[in-house]
């Protein structure tokens, strides 16, 4: 080992300052590659986080409904004095169930423009799940009067904070009602900012004739969720033979496709990533051995094992690659606290949903994108080493 060592330390000292300038190439590159994968990922991880969290919010991650619901949401609504409602503390997965009443609805604004929005009747709790995106909001929400409309519909309506909106509701009579907006919200998903106002349960069981017991549905809340298709199953089996499961998944399905179409993407560029990592690791390891070729001639001339001068490259890559990979760790974790703190990547929301570049720590997914690289990058390592079998001992000396 000590010999080992001195030899090591001889062909550092002697190296020539092209294979220091290869050296640090290779340092950059891996640090660069590893940098880009993780920061990518990172991206990935929040930008999907962000998305879920708020389609989440607003819909629940669960939804109950009836089984003969159809275009019409009056036609049958739930008991939700039975069923699923009335057991669902069995369960203690659950963080929270709010029923629901959905009312197709004509919302009028200022300029006396008119726009079709399906109102959902919802529990004055039931806002707390989703305050965090509110652009503006009263100070003390009037939920019994009021009305929480999407800034989408906001500015189509020229309906602001404070303003009372004509609602008409085609029931049979027709009903109207005028109903003062009381906090203004932003998801920048059609789905939901295009079509959905909320307000008052209360004020759907009028319109329909409804009692307190009765619902279109009930959106249910899972603590720590994980898409663990098992609670589909757990939910059935207590829920009533007229009681339809259907996750937030399940119904926003065009969406959550899209996510995964994302997961592909990444996978892609960071296969792309190894492979330029591996072939530039290959290559500069290879122009070093040919660099040392006077050095390794000399070795053999003297006897040493083939080992021992294998593990004296290996070494010189194996320090690279190491150096290359923490380094390209604390630089992505230096971009992961900046963006995450400071929000400096801006985005345009009605391209990507949100105003900024999110980003998450996903520690097993680092972890595995770490541990690919290093592997492939030592095997990248070895592979050109063998190359020294290929060098005779006289015509090293000769070229030297």
């Amino acid at each position: 080992m000590k010999l080992l060592s001195r030899i090591y330390e001889l062909n550092n000292k002697n190296s020539s300052h092209f294979s220091k300038l290869l050296r640090k190439i290779s340092l950059i590159s891996i640090s660069l590659g590893l940098f880009s994968i993780l920061i990518s990922s990172f991206i990935l991880v929040g930008f999907k986080k962000e998305i879920k969290n708020k389609i989440y919010d607003f819909s629940g991650h669960y939804n109950i409904s009836s089984y003969s619901n159809g275009i019409s949401f009056k036609n049958s609504p739930l008991r939700i004095d039975e069923g699923f409602n009335s057991n669902y503390s069995k369960l203690n997965f659950i963080d929270n169930v709010f029923p629901y009443i959905l009312n197709s609805a004509l919302i009028q604004g200022n300029d006396g423009s008119i726009e079709g929005v399906i109102f959902k009747g919802v529990d004055k709790n039931y806002i707390n799940n989703f305050t965090s995106h509110f652009d503006s909001s009263k100070e003390s929400i009037n939920f019994s009067k009021g009305l929480i409309i999407s800034a989408d519909l906001s500015n189509k309506l020229s309906l602001f904070l404070g303003d009372t909106a004509t609602l008409f509701f085609p029931n049979d009579p027709p009903v109207f009602r005028r109903i003062e907006i009381q906090a203004i919200f932003s998801t920048g998903l059609e789905e939901i900012d295009k079509s959905i106002v909320f307000g008052d349960i209360s004020l759907s069981r009028k319109i329909y004739g409804w009692e307190n017991n009765m619902a279109s549905g009930i959106n249910v809340f899972i603590k720590n969720f994980n898409e663990d298709e098992i609670n589909t199953e757990k939910l059935n089996s207590l829920s009533s033979y007229d009681e339809y499961v259907e996750s937030t998944q399940s119904k926003y399905i065009q969406i959550f496709d899209w996510l995964k179409l994302l997961d592909q993407n990444v996978i892609i560029f960071f296969v792309i990533i190894l492979i330029v990592a591996c072939f530039n690791m290959i290559s500069i390891v290879l122009i070093i051995i040919m660099d040392r070729i006077k050095l390794i001639g000399t070795l053999k001339s003297f006897g040493t094992s083939k080992k021992t001068i294998y593990s004296i490259f290996f070494k010189m890559g194996f320090k690279i690659s190491i150096s290359g990979i923490i380094i390209g760790n604390i630089l992505s974790l230096i971009f992961y606290y900046l963006q995450s703190k400071f929000k400096l990547i801006k985005l345009d929301r009605e391209n990507y949903y949100i105003d900024f570049v999110p980003v998450a720590y996903d520690l097993y997914g680092v972890l595995l994108i770490n541990l690919i690289l290093f592997l492939m990058i030592l095997l990248s390592v070895y592979l050109p080493i063998l190359f020294i079998d290929r060098i005779r001992v006289i015509n090293s000396i000769r070229l030297s």
